[in-house]
């Protein structure tokens, strides 16, 4: 049996796995010999074959979760297509992701076999509640609301997205020369969030701030 649970809201794919978990696993001891949790970005080939082939301790089956499995290699990519081939298999496989390339092969291929979830997070209608007060000219309305989306998970460059796609909405109804200042506090926001150059958070609130004095009606 595979699972692939694909989405950016971290809490509810923990709750879809601690589900599955709940229903093979039953007994609490088996949690400690037959799950096992794996990180695709640094997993070795050796390890994920040990760990698909194993056998369960306990359990009825073993669980095996791999997080970020849009980061597994090529190589760890075709094992795990090997694994949801087979039939019998006492490994309950979960794959873990924030997004997966559905025109990929191995999407096509793994979906085909797989118990596909996808988990939305209620926090994305912060961000657009975001844009919303910004389009207001409401500052201290569209802080707060940024404040609210990052403490529910939203990750500052996911909200820079937003703002990016929020200001080239906005091109009409601001002046030309309005409009180009606001394009580099957006490209100055997203160097400082990938350079470090100062905190994340508090980059993004200096471009909501700005982006709201350059609107004008």
């Amino acid at each position: 049996m595979t699972f692939l649970i694909i989405g950016q809201d971290t809490q509810a794919k923990d709750d879809k796995i601690s589900a599955l978990k709940k229903k093979y696993l039953p007994k609490r001891e088996s949690h400690e010999f037959d799950f096992e949790v794996l990180h695709a970005h640094k997993l070795d080939s050796d390890q994920l074959k040990q760990s698909l082939i194993a056998l369960p301790a306990i359990a009825g089956h073993r669980l095996v979760v791999i997080r970020t499995a849009d980061k597994l290699s090529a190589h760890n990519k075709e094992l795990v297509l090997e694994q949801v081939g087979q039939k019998d298999t006492q490994t309950v496989l979960v794959l873990e992701a924030d997004q997966m390339d559905g025109k990929t092969s191995f999407y096509k291929k793994l979906s085909k076999a797989a118990e596909v979830t996808r988990v939305h997070s209620e926090a994305k209608g912060n961000v657009f509640d975001i844009t919303n007060a910004m389009e207001r000219r409401d500052t201290t309305g569209a802080l707060k609301m940024l404040t609210q989306a990052i403490d529910d998970g939203q990750h500052p460059l996911q909200i820079m997205g937003v703002l990016v796609w929020f200001w080239g909405k906005m091109k009409p109804r601001v002046k030309d020369e309005a409009f180009k200042k606001g394009l580099l506090e957006l490209q100055e926001a997203d160097l400082n969030i990938k350079r470090s150059r100062i905190r994340s958070d508090y980059a993004v609130e200096i471009a909501v701030t700005k982006l709201c004095s350059l609107i004008s009606y």
